[in-house]
């Protein structure tokens, strides 16, 4: 399948990365093309756009007006909405529409020390471990987990957008030791279901637990070596993963095959034109597609918009 990527920003570091991708894939299934005319699919790659929430300008754009038959979209926002049908990192279970849309990965973890995690096989002290802000409610459960035998660090205090790139590395580093020296990962929900930590996990072999009961796990993966955990459950962790500990090294080896198989550097492109495959045959066979902004979209919308605010002001953006 002829696969045109393309997208309505001046700034898209996900379509970055897929067009890196593409030339090193080693499948071969999908080829990029230049010309939105002869493709057989157009696909706007976008991140969370935080001057334009509704996403104004892609609704506008003329390949999607020339073209709505074939457009689909790549959306990486925590709090999506069907902007157009495509590919959603954190559509919830009740929102998914299995005819327009396909739950689906990140496109890069930023933290490059990850990259190296597998490859040291550090000791693996802690049974389980998370670092990362209080974004949830289950969060902060977590926090509350005992800790002997884990790793637990609220990071709400650190602010991303403004610290110095050594100290970003150096946090990054302590991450990824972390990381890699636990058997267990604890991966909760935080303002969207899924997490950049998910991935990340799954790259330095080690055991994801999910906890998000709305999160939809993308179609090409058995997820059978992860284990999910109901957030209304989380006192059970330290239980549930000692009874699992023996298992941990077998579940974290299919971890990082499942990464390889579909979501590593050669693996995400083809990954991705599957799932828009998919989707495209499910439009031929007739199903709709409207990019109206009834109620639900604009509440979907509304918490980015109050967050975004809210940032500028102590000056976080």
């Amino acid at each position: 399948m002829k696969l045109h990527l393309t997208s309505a920003y001046e700034l898209h570091p996900g379509l970055d990365t897929l067009l890196s991708a593409a030339p090193n894939d080693s499948v071969h299934a999908h080829t990029l093309s230049t010309d939105p005319e002869t493709a057989d699919a157009i696909v706007f790659i976008e991140n969370t756009q935080f001057d334009d929430v509704m996403f104004k300008r892609l609704r506008a754009h003329d390949l999607v007006s020339r073209f709505p038959e074939k457009v689909f979209m790549y959306n990486e926002m925590d709090r999506p909405w069907d902007v157009l049908p495509g590919l959603f990192t954190c559509m919830t279970r009740k929102q998914m529409n299995e005819g327009n849309q396909r739950a689906f990965a990140y496109l890069s973890t930023p933290n490059t020390h990850v990259q190296s995690v597998y490859e040291k096989n550090s000791e693996r002290e802690w049974l389980y471990s998370f670092m990362g802000a209080m974004s949830h409610a289950s969060r902060r459960q977590v926090m509350r987990l005992p800790s002997e035998h884990a790793y637990l660090k609220d990071t709400s205090e650190f602010n991303v957008w403004n610290t110095s790139p050594e100290e970003l590395d150096q946090r990054a580093q302590n991450y990824a030791n972390v990381l890699g020296g636990s058997n267990f990962v604890l991966c909760p929900r935080g303002i969207g279901t899924s997490s950049i930590r998910l991935y990340e996990t799954l790259e330095a072999g080690r055991v994801p637990i999910i906890i998000a009961d709305q999160w939809v796990p993308p179609e090409e993966t058995d997820w059978s070596f992860a284990i999910q955990i109901q957030e209304n459950r989380i006192k059970a962790i330290p239980g549930i993963l000692k009874s699992h500990a023996d298992e941990a090294i077998e579940r974290g080896e299919a971890a990082r095959a499942a990464w390889a198989a579909s979501y590593a550097p050669d693996k995400l492109f083809n990954t991705l034109g599957n799932s828009i495959e998919s989707l495209l045959s499910n439009s031929r066979q007739g199903d709709n597609h409207s990019t109206s902004l009834p109620w639900n979209k604009w509440i979907a919308s509304g918490g980015l918009m109050t967050r975004t605010a809210v940032q500028r002001i102590r000056g976080q953006r």
